[in-house]
């Protein structure tokens, strides 16, 4: 009966516009969190401590994150983690408020499990999402990473100014930190990446990181979130430069571009695995065996995660199948992790 009301809740969202299928969602996620808190409480401290990975003072109970996207407001991070992911990225967010692109901004393309979004950083600035995190932190159980990107109106000259600024923000609340330069929905950059500005961004971001380890007694890993459209040469400088300024690890990856009809945006779901899955195998190859690697795109099955594994991955993230499948993606696929004694 449980798994039936929910097929036809699914079914019902999809017939609205997806951003305001997403924000019943996350709604309703919030509202039976709120009412199951205690017993929430009481499952949690009852559970082993066992961890499938550590990083620094990090410690991830399985290998299932929540990419951002999502929770862009900083609003439902608590009651998402509560349905079994081990970490949540929320954002992400700019110094200022920011609308975003135009609607229509999702596009479904649901016989593919696919998506494509031309959102545009939509968020609500970076203090008001950091009051919001403030808010729920209380009610979190798990890993929370924020993810920081520039405001459009800012100029890639000016661009590290609004990544030191967001980054020094969320500095004490974020467990990591993960910069967003591979967006394909805020024009120009993804031009960031490019060895005219990239290193200068990246020496910018280390030299006020390091100030802020010393301001706040403790490293919070940064990480860099990297596009599956660029090329060997330029993924060998992003990892070759991030390393040397200590940037801690790789998001591979972010969405892909693509066009269907008039509809243009970055790509996610399984349409972007196989591009994802060799971005993975390129990033293992260069980047060294103390950086933390977590693979996202296309990751919809027990079968993929090992896959994202093998292939070099610490950690994964989902995001397209979480939004087709409900939270019984994330029971399917953790289940079957631990049948299969990962």
């Amino acid at each position: 009966m449980k798994n039936l009301t929910l097929k036809l809740a699914l079914k019902f969202l999809r017939l609205l516009p997806p951003e305001i299928s997403s924000k019943i969602s996350l709604i309703s996620i919030k509202f039976f969190f709120s009412l199951s808190k205690i017993l929430i409480k009481k499952n949690e401290t009852s559970e082993a401590k066992k961890y499938v990975y550590e990083m620094k003072a990090l410690k991830f109970k399985n290998h299932l994150g929540l990419a951002a996207g999502l929770d862009k407001e900083g609003k439902y991070f608590a009651s998402l983690a509560a349905l079994g992911f081990s970490f949540i990225e929320v954002g992400t967010f700019t110094p200022k408020l920011q609308k975003g692109n135009n609607h229509p901004r999702i596009l479904r393309i649901p016989d593919k499990d696919s998506l494509i979004n031309r959102l545009g950083f939509n968020n609500p600035g970076i203090e008001l999402g950091l009051k919001n995190v403030k808010k729920n932190m209380r009610n979190f159980h798990g890993i929370l990473g924020l993810s920081i990107g520039k405001n459009k109106s800012t100029s890639l000259e000016n661009a590290h100014r609004d990544y030191i600024y967001c980054l020094q923000r969320s500095y004490d609340l974020a467990n990591y930190i993960a910069l967003n330069i591979s967006s394909p929905n805020t024009e120009g950059l993804r031009d960031l990446a490019s060895k005219e500005y990239f290193e200068s961004l990246i020496k910018e971001v280390s030299n006020k990181k390091n100030k802020l380890i010393k301001h706040h007694q403790k490293d919070v890993p940064v990480l860099l979130k990297i596009s599956p459209d660029e090329n060997r040469d330029t993924i060998e400088n992003l990892i070759n430069v991030s390393l040397y300024y200590g940037i801690d690890g790789f998001i591979v990856s972010n969405t892909t571009k693509a066009k269907l009809g008039n509809f243009e945006g970055g790509l996610s779901g399984k349409l972007l695995k196989e591009k994802s899955l060799n971005l993975l195998k390129i990033v293992n190859s260069i980047a060294s065996n103390d950086s933390l690697i977590i693979s996202s795109g296309g990751i919809s099955s027990k079968e993929d995660l090992i896959e994202r594994l093998d292939n070099g991955a610490n950690l994964v993230q989902v995001y397209t199948s979480f939004v087709y499948e409900g939270p019984s993606m994330i029971k399917r696929i953790c289940k079957g992790i631990l049948k299969a004694g990962i």
